[in-house]
């Protein structure tokens, strides 16, 4: 019994498909057509639930639009976007971005974003957001920052330029900081000066 109602199932969504099945089909009986209804309501419904993923998924991608450079890319030159970006690999030039960045690679141009996260990588220049810095531990910027808000764990060698300034235990900075407030977490170390305007 199970097998007839797949089969019957499996010949409607085909024929639905198709375009084989319309609503003035010629009546068999009244317990086929029940079942033919039947079998046509849930080849509708499979249909209907493809397509809704479908175009989810359609829908997901077209939103989606981090651009990611992996582990094992290198890109020589520079690198220009208005979406968010993820750098995995290694960019030897800058990186220009109206959006957000996430770098767990290396840098060697100047850095430009929205938010940036510094995540266990190494910059080889300035790092410049309009919001704010976040750098992990492990992570190594040689170059000034400027920013918005910046919280560090990791070590910079440059100036820190930035309107509130978060020095964690595991920070290391040798560079002059200039901000409007800063707090500085016991073991962090400044070898720089301070000033707070």
């Amino acid at each position: 019994m199970a097998n007839r109602e797949t089969n019957n199932f499996k010949q409607a969504l085909n024929e639905l498909l198709a375009g084989k099945i319309t609503t003035d089909e010629p009546e068999v009986s009244a317990t086929n057509k029940a079942s033919d209804e039947a079998a046509k309501n849930e080849a509708a419904e499979a249909v209907r639930e493809i397509e809704n993923n479908i175009f989810r998924e359609m829908d997901s991608a077209l939103n989606s639009e981090d651009t990611v450079i992996g582990k094992s890319v290198v890109i020589e030159g520079n690198v220009r976007t208005t979406s968010r970006l993820v750098i995995n690999g290694e960019v030897t030039g800058s990186v220009i971005s109206t959006a957000d960045l996430v770098i767990t690679g290396k840098v060697g141009g100047a850095i430009q974003g929205n938010n940036i996260t510094l995540s266990q990588c190494e910059i080889n220049d300035t790092v410049t957001a309009s919001n704010e810095v976040l750098i992990s531990p492990q992570s190594v910027i040689n170059g000034d920052i400027k920013s918005g808000s910046l919280t560090s764990e990791g070590a910079i060698n440059g100036n820190v330029n930035a309107n509130t300034v978060t020095l964690l235990g595991t920070s290391k900075t040798v560079g002059d900081i200039s901000c409007k407030t800063i707090r500085i977490n016991e073991g962090a170390s400044l070898k720089g000066k301070l000033e707070t305007v």
